[in-house]
């Protein structure tokens, strides 16, 4: 069986937990055939591009996008079936792909963070023995941690060189460190960090509270870390942005056995909001930017999900794609009022750039 990037929107956090380390298999969104492939182009506020990928036809998945949206990061397909890890950027107008290294020893490897130094961070496969990889700017990769500890890279500050995602549990690297490993919520209890603000100081995620995975966030205090539950609700934090503000969702009761997700944003100055969803029953936030503007899956009346862009001014608006996608994350508003929006969009289609303008 497949298992996905990012579990199916209507599993609970206790279960995606449970998956660990993601597969190296690309990603399907639930509930969806393969996506045609002709780019819807444009839907009033948003203009959809496919990412160009190193083999023609093959599929590819974006991660990560600088605030600025000057680099793209994610992987794409090699045609002897290898991950390679990849970043774009604008040249001419147009997305040029480069392909970055990784170790020899490894059978693949993929780019998961970008931060606005060019700090390109990842990890190498297969995905039972993964590696932290740091690619910077200056050229070359990185293996962070010590003596061979293993982990999978989720996130990066966007200021720094700080990489989180989970080895043993939630854990940090830093180049020239040891991989720290965050306290779990409860004694033995798993946990996997996919969020981290600008410097490093706040680290979100996921940890067993005993009977089901919630919502935690990690500060530093006194040079130690501490852990906070942030609701009772099974759930899970999958973004942040550089101020701290944190994106994700609780599980609740709905139609489906397995439960529901709504979407939360954790303010870092106090408070939370829900946010609503495309028509149907679940929205999973990913990614959320200065702006505190959200993309992710949300549901349609129908019950499939698709992509979506949040903002408090203008609510949720369904992301334009021929079929389903992700959006994984969101550049800040740039000069020209526009921010860059990025994900995937199944098998056929591959990673994907949406410019969205002022709905």
């Amino acid at each position: 069986m497949r298992r996905t990037l990012l579990a199916r929107f209507t599993v609970p956090a206790s279960a995606m937990l449970l998956l660990g380390c993601e597969s190296s298999q690309p990603l399907e969104p639930p509930g969806q055939a393969e996506l045609a492939r002709q780019t819807a182009p444009t839907s009033g506020f948003a203009t959809l591009a496919k990412l160009p990928a190193l083999t023609k036809g093959v599929h590819g998945e974006a991660y990560a996008v600088q605030q600025s949206g000057a680099i793209i990061a994610g992987y794409s397909w090699h045609r002897d079936g290898r991950m390679i890890p990849v970043t774009w950027t604008l040249n001419n107008g147009a997305w040029a792909i480069t392909a970055l290294p990784y170790p020899a020893t490894a059978t693949s490897a993929r780019a998961k963070a970008v931060n606005d130094l060019g700090d390109v961070g990842g990890n190498d496969l297969p995905s039972d023995m993964p590696h932290a990889l740091l690619w910077p700017s200056a050229g070359g990769f990185d293996v962070l941690g010590c003596n061979g500890e293993l982990g999978e890279v989720y996130a990066m500050s966007s200021g720094a060189r700080i990489l989180v995602g989970m080895g043993g549990g939630a854990a940090v690297w830093e180049p020239g460190h040891c991989r720290v490993n965050l306290p779990p919520l409860v004694q033995g209890g798993s946990s996997r960090a996919d969020a981290v603000n600008g410097d490093g100081g706040i680290i979100a995620g996921t940890a067993w509270a005993g009977s089901y995975s919630v919502p935690v966030r990690w500060r530093q205090v006194n040079g130690a870390w501490t852990i906070e539950q942030l609701d009772s609700r099974s759930g899970a934090v999958r973004g942040a942005n550089s101020a701290g503000d944190l994106v994700g969702y609780v599980t609740v009761s709905c139609s489906a056995a397995s439960g529901c997700n709504r979407g939360m944003i954790w303010y870092a100055d106090g408070g939370s909001r829900e946010l609503p969803t495309l028509g149907g029953e679940s929205t999973t936030p990913v990614g959320i930017n200065a702006a505190r503007e959200v993309v992710g899956l949300s549901s349609v009346a129908s019950g499939d999900g698709t992509a979506f862009f949040w903002s408090q001014t203008f609510g949720i608006r369904q992301l334009p794609v021929s079929g389903s996608a992700w959006a994984f994350a969101v550049s800040g508003v740039r000069s020209d009022g526009t921010r860059l929006v990025v994900g995937a969009g199944g098998r056929d289609f591959g990673a994907l750039v949406w410019t969205v303008r002022n709905p």
